[in-house]
């Protein structure tokens, strides 16, 4: 009785799968995020279905339908369509993310190593932090004859400044998180309360900009208050932002393109080359937990170890050139089976 009564669960939960599309059910969370002022993680969900159904070619796969081998096809075909591999991970911790709420609210039942074959974790190889030399050389730049240029810089500059803050969060800053040379802001993604120091540097690009604001409750001129569609005008402006601060790059013809974040991963870099502790890092970025930040450190942290390598090796003081070093072994089964 009882073994019907599990096969009979199981019916029913292989019908609600079959019934429950995945793009209905993303459909259902955007809204809910919506309306509690998640737009960002709205947007990435909302982004993530529409690749998904490009690759299928329809809006009504079940996940129920969803497999390994399915998943391993749709990361091929990320790939091919040029994504990086960072952003096909991206990708996929979305859809995780989605499959494991639908799960919860008993929309879909469990798949144990669903994700287990493809992408999730974070390439370090791609580079997103650049060295304060460079920050330096921005700064030093005279762009008073291109303001649109001028203002990108001070952002970066700013952000940067002000602990590596996201361009969102500084873009809704309002002149009342301010009080006593001290920002208190809550992080949009994570929610958590930072407060940082206005350092001098900072105050003074903070000041260059209060003419822009005078009507304004906000802290910079990055939105406007007086129009419609907040999120929009957001969503604008960072596409502008990271248009002006590729251009910025070409002029310093820099190899690692500035953009919206690498404001805030060379902050966090050039904190940890300080000897500044990740616990302090992670705390000042408002991370979540440690393991955030030592994804942004991860590059650093390879390239440090290669370093150190390097220098030991470099100890024995190894003359490449030395006969016995360059001298190929005679062909010798013996030497095959070594270590077999």
């Amino acid at each position: 009785m009882k073994c019907r009564k599990t096969m009979l669960n199981l019916s029913i939960q292989t019908n609600i799968d079959k019934m429950n599309t995945i793009t209905d059910f993303v459909s259902m969370l955007i809204e809910e995020l919506k309306q509690s002022g998640r737009y960002g993680t709205a947007r990435s969900y909302s982004s993530s279905i529409k690749r998904l159904n490009a690759f299928i070619g329809y809006d009504k796969l079940t996940f129920h339908e969803l497999t390994p081998e399915l998943l391993k096809k749709y990361e091929l075909f990320l790939y091919q369509e040029g994504c990086k591999r960072n952003t096909v991970s991206l990708y996929m911790r979305m859809l995780r993310s989605i499959c494991n709420q639908a799960t919860r609210r008993g929309k879909a039942s469990p798949q144990p190593g669903l994700f287990d074959e493809v992408f999730t974790g974070t390439d370090s190889s791609e580079k997103r932090a650049t060295t304060p030399l460079i920050i330096g050389r921005l700064q030093d730049l005279d762009l008073s004859n291109i303001p649109s240029l001028e203002f990108a810089r001070d952002m970066f500059l700013l952000s940067f400044f002000l602990r590596g803050i996201p361009f969102v969060d500084l873009t809704y800053l309002r002149k009342s998180d301010v009080k006593m040379g001290v920002l208190r802001y809550r992080r949009s993604k994570t929610k958590r309360l930072l407060t940082v120091a206005i350092e001098p540097c900072a105050q003074v690009i903070i000041r260059k900009y209060e003419q822009y604001t005078q009507n304004s409750p906000y802290l910079l001129p990055i939105i406007n208050p007086a129009l419609p569609d907040k999120y929009k005008q957001y969503q604008s402006a960072l596409r502008l932002y990271n248009k002006r601060l590729n251009h910025l790059s070409n002029l310093l013809g820099l190899k690692i393109r500035l953009t919206s974040y690498v404001a805030r991963h060379s902050w966090a870099t050039a904190a940890y080359r300080e000897g500044i502790p990740v616990s302090v890092i992670s705390e000042s970025l408002g991370h979540a937990s440690e393991k955030v930040t030592y994804t942004y450190l991860a590059s650093f942290e390879n390239r440090t170890l290669r370093n150190a390598n390097k220098k030991v090796i470099a100890l024995l003081k190894i003359n490449l050139n030395k006969d016995f070093i360059k001298k190929k072994p005679q062909k010798n089964k013996s030497v095959l089976n070594a270590f077999r």
